[in-house]
């Protein structure tokens, strides 16, 4: 009788265990305290590169401090939108200790790319010691698409990385990138977030005695696409609706998993005993 006691007693800890710690997950949703821009309107010409036209451009005034990047097909059809409060921020170590380079996505960025395959597109934008590669793809069956990487390239020419350039040579700049799906969307709809965060890392498998890495923030974030059926943005795929299921499915999972193993662990201990009390009788009987 003492035995079950305690039995019983260890199987409500472990549950106990388990209840606590999927109560405590929670899932980080990273933003930024830098305050946004606050630009003039303005817009500039497009101009044809390699059978794609590119642009240069602004906000609007409804929405200071947002640029517009715009990809039109050679046909003339809007096929890439992005709409962002853009600030990058670059982490690098020197000889005086770790530092910070911040650079926001600018009006006046040269943008170009291509969006003549049916299932791949990109984006690049260009402005001062800067690049910003966006690439996109669809899911399998192509109800989806999404983002399968997104590279950025910074100069060290530029006087802010003038403290690593001894760290790169002979390269003359340096590659971060997010290289993970990100994003995924119905095909038609754009993703919208107020704010979100992509991380970049240095390229696996290189050297970085700089320890280099960095973050994106994106603010007033809308992104679409694989549009060519219009000009302007499809329905808006919020990502609040992504955030809350993964917010729900997340504990779910654990939880299921630490179920599981709380229920093996039980019936392994289940099992040893009935063998081991089995194996104690039958030595008693002879």
């Amino acid at each position: 009788m003492a035995n079950g006691h305690i039995n019983a007693l260890s199987l409500c800890i472990i549950i106990c265990t388990a209840f606590s710690l999927v109560s405590s997950i929670t899932l980080p949703y990273m933003v930024t305290n830098k305050p946004p821009r606050h630009t003039k309107y303005t817009l500039n010409s497009t101009t044809l590169v390699n059978g794609t036209k590119i642009a240069n451009f602004a906000a609007t005034t409804a929405t200071k401090g947002v640029v517009l990047y715009k990809i039109t097909a050679s046909n003339g059809a809007t096929c890439i939108l992005l709409k962002v409060d853009g600030l990058i921020e670059v982490y690098f170590k020197s000889h005086i200790g770790s530092e910070r380079a911040d650079t926001y996505m600018p009006e006046d960025a040269l943008v170009e790319g291509t969006c003549k395959y049916e299932d791949t597109a990109s984006m690049k934008i260009t402005w001062d010691g800067y690049s910003m590669i966006w690439s996109f793809a669809k899911t399998p069956g192509g109800e989806r698409w999404y983002v399968s990487q997104i590279e950025l390239i910074v100069s060290t020419e530029l006087e802010r990385y003038h403290s690593v350039r001894s760290y790169v040579l002979p390269a003359k700049s340096f590659k971060l990138n997010h290289d993970q799906m990100i994003f995924p969307t119905p095909v038609g709809k754009s993703y919208a977030c107020e704010e979100t965060t992509v991380t970049l890392t240095f390229p696996e498998g290189e050297y970085n005695p700089a320890s280099f890495s960095g973050k994106v923030f994106l603010r007033t974030f809308q992104l679409q696409p694989f549009m060519y059926k219009g000009a302007i943005f499809g329905p808006a795929f919020d990502c609040n609706v992504q955030l809350a299921f993964r917010d729900e499915t997340a504990p779910i999972a654990v939880g299921s998993t630490l179920a599981i193993a709380v229920l093996a662990t039980v019936t392994g201990y289940g099992v040893f005993r009935y063998f081991k009390i089995k194996k104690v009788q039958y030595n008693t009987m002879e």
